[in-house]
């Protein structure tokens, strides 16, 4: 009798022991992350790769944990529990990601170092987008890389303008032409569902749609004709308050072609005013106008402290463009190639995602008529006795020259100038 009670008793410690261990689990369950992924089950070359916590982290702790195998150098963002891991230079499509939290990112109720968690990513192939049938009837159309499976992602009666592609590639923002004589702002989903409009602008003009990196807001210029005077006001569409607000109010700056800043806290815009690029902040305020009398879009460096452009030149009898960087954090500019022996006609240069080459259209002046492209290190800019020629045949002209995401391609447009009935092509170099 004593031996099954000794029994009794000793199965129930296990039995207790076992639930205060199971139930110590689940409440330290209740501390860990889930990964966020599209409705695919994938994420694109530039991310964000989405953590979201159920409870409030230390956030420099969870920072210091993150480890992604193959290791790729990138920024955090926090927005409330979840955090944002944007790559620098792209993720390798169709590659398998590891993703771990190393142990002792956050202790559970016992004060025990919460073990490490790990999480599998998977990366979707990318697409190339283009206007198709852009003389008679413009729509969006995707592709791969080698130039298969063409779908087309708009349906708007052939009336698409322009287009641009969110960070992540999930979505589209465009300008279309609407019935009132006007442009208005439209969105698509990367596999074409989903299309619908924006911006309803009427008889006024919203063109030029850009992206903030993060993806929370669709940037445009709506421009107003009335008596005679031509209004331009800067808006962006907030998809976290699914409303639109205007960024900049400011009756004297003519703002046209936006850009956002890799890092998302700046704009640049051409000010038809002021003929200059003029640089705002996220929250609307103006901080610096680099002048210019070229209207344009330039391009940001990978790091969003050098902007490059163009100026046109007249001091001859032929026009031509000369290009510049400026360096935002000190404050100067400097003309690119500025100890070539021959006058250059160049074009506004794209900086690769690493920061390590840059693309420029390039031509001599007085020489062959088209721009060939040349590849320059971005620490040999003075010169171009280090350049290389990517397209250099003398009667076919590049331009719309544009680096893949993950800096492995480079995509342009060429059109051969032997030929009257040439129709431009897309080349991925």
């Amino acid at each position: 009798m004593l031996k099954q009670v000794r029994w009794f008793w000793v199965t129930l410690i296990i039995l207790i022991g076992g639930w205060i261990s199971f139930g110590l689990y689940m409440a330290s369950a209740d501390f860990l992350p889930s990964l966020r992924l599209p409705d695919d089950g994938s994420i694109g070359e530039m991310g964000p790769i989405i953590l979201e916590f159920p409870g409030s982290v230390e956030r420099s702790k969870v920072e210091a944990a993150w480890y992604l195998e193959p290791s790729v150098n990138g920024r955090f963002e926090w927005h409330g529990r979840q955090l944002w891991f944007w790559p620098q230079t792209g993720l390798q499509p169709d590659r398998v990601y590891t993703l771990s939290l190393q142990a002792g990112w956050k202790k559970d109720q016992r004060g025990s170092p919460i073990q490490e968690v790990r999480f599998t990513i998977n990366v979707r192939a990318p697409r190339l987008l283009y206007l198709g049938a852009p003389n008679e009837s413009p729509e969006i159309y995707s592709v791969t890389l080698d130039g298969g499976d063409v779908k087309q992602l708009t349906h708007t009666g052939g009336q698409v303008l322009e287009f641009a592609v969110s960070r992540d590639g999930k979505y589209i923002a465009f300008s279309m032409r609407n019935a009132q004589g006007g442009t208005d702002i439209g969105i698509v989903s990367r596999g074409g569902q989903d299309q619908r409009i924006l911006s309803s602008c009427g008889r006024d003009s919203c063109r030029y749609p850009v992206w903030s990196p993060d993806g929370r807001w669709v940037t445009f210029i709506r421009m107003t004709l009335a008596g005679g005077e031509k209004r331009s006001v800067l808006w962006s569409y907030d998809f976290d308050g699914r409303r639109l607000i205007q960024v900049l109010d400011a009756p004297s700056v003519v703002p046209t072609q936006p850009t956002w800043s890799p890092d998302g806290n700046y704009l640049a815009v051409y000010d038809e005013q002021a003929q200059g690029i003029r640089i705002v902040g996220r929250e609307g305020r103006e901080n610096a106008l680099i002048p210019t009398n070229v209207s344009q879009q330039p391009r940001w460096s990978w790091n969003s402290q050098r902007l490059f452009f163009t100026v046109e030149n007249n001091t001859g009898l032929i026009p031509y463009h000369e290009a510049y960087v400026a360096d935002l954090e000190n404050r100067s500019t400097r003309r690119l190639f500025a100890n070539v022996p021959q006058t250059l006609d160049v074009s506004i240069p794209a900086e690769s995602p690493d920061g390590q080459w840059l693309v420029v259209g390039m031509r001599i002046l007085n020489g062959p008529v088209n721009k060939q492209l040349w590849l320059f290190p971005v620490e040999s800019l003075d010169t171009i006795a280090d350049g290389v020629p990517i397209m250099a045949e003398a009667m076919i002209n590049a331009a719309a020259y544009q680096w893949e995401p993950a800096g492995r391609a480079l995509v342009y447009q060429q059109i051969d100038l032997t030929s009257s009935d040439a129709q431009p092509q897309i080349v991925v170099w």
